[in-house]
């Protein structure tokens, strides 16, 4: 669950930045967060290494960022683009040798020498727990940044590196939703890629309140709940998979993930752990 929730968070994240729209030295801040999570134990770092960026001259004209070169031990899920309310974005996940520390202080780096806005600490937000986020800002090409740093027990790290493109932002589709939203539904957002549909959502209600509507509301479209995993649903060809973890205020952050185009299995398989994997 935590690789969902990550993943979709890192979605989130530059779906709702604010994609560069003010000049190179605005004050860029990543507005809209659907869940700001409290300080980790590394925010001093990131605090620290965002502050160190200087905006670029209203004279410069930076080259295209390059993200910088790791030592990537495997490939944790395909690239992909994907449509975060109406923004596409790249994202890809790879499992990598370094370890936390170190990745703060090389992205920060890469950002402030590929000339690109980093705004401070404070203004980075930290939406999933255990993890750490940095993001920067191309304000010419309307291009927003963000490194998503999970640490692994063994010292290695698991990274999802995103970039969203604002300047070919769309309207969102709100129709044809592939699952109800529960009462009290906010901070909706629809993200469609080749592979998955995702909704996410922030909602009034406890995680067994959550459970407990999908189980009524999905039991009546024919979808048929696996017993050996919880929040596991499938139809034929179809598989809906409902995450969900405290959000602030009383709040219950919910990720539904909604997939197709092949014969779902009675039962979920078992997931593929990279070497020193999640």
């Amino acid at each position: 669950m935590r690789r969902v929730v990550l993943a979709v968070s890192a979605v989130l994240l530059l779906g709702a930045a604010p994609g560069a729209a003010n000049t190179a030295g605005s004050q860029a801040t990543a507005k809209g967060a659907p869940v700001e999570r409290p300080a980790s134990r590394h925010a001093a770092s990131v605090a620290s290494v965002a502050n160190a960026a200087p905006s670029p001259g209203e004279d410069a004209t930076p080259s295209r960022f390059a993200w910088p070169r790791l030592n990537v031990l495997a490939h944790v899920e395909a690239s992909e683009i994907v449509d975060a309310n109406g923004v596409p974005v790249a994202l890809r996940a790879v499992h990598v040798k370094e370890r936390l520390p170190e990745l703060i202080q090389r992205f920060a780096d890469a950002f402030r020498d590929g000339g690109l806005y980093v705004p401070p600490g404070r203004e980075q937000p930290q939406f999933a727990s255990g993890a750490i986020m940095l993001t920067a800002v191309d304000a010419r090409r309307r291009v927003t940044y963000t490194a998503v740093m999970q640490p692994l027990e063994d010292g290695t790290t698991t990274l999802y590196l995103g970039e969203a493109n604002h300047s070919l932002r769309r309207e969102p589709i709100a129709d044809g939703d592939f699952a109800p939203l529960p009462p009290g539904a906010r901070q909706v957002l629809r993200v469609g890629g080749e592979g998955a549909r995702t909704l996410a959502f922030h909602v009034p209600l406890s995680g067994a309140d959550v459970d407990a509507f999908y189980a009524r509301a999905l039991a009546g479209h024919g979808w048929r709940r696996a017993e050996e995993e919880s929040g596991f649903y499938t139809r034929a060809g179809e598989e809906l998979r409902v995450v969900h973890e405290p959000g602030e205020g009383g709040l219950r952050a919910v990720v539904l993930v909604y997939r197709t185009g092949r014969t779902a299995p009675a039962v979920p398989p078992p997931a593929v752990k990279p070497r020193g994997g999640l």
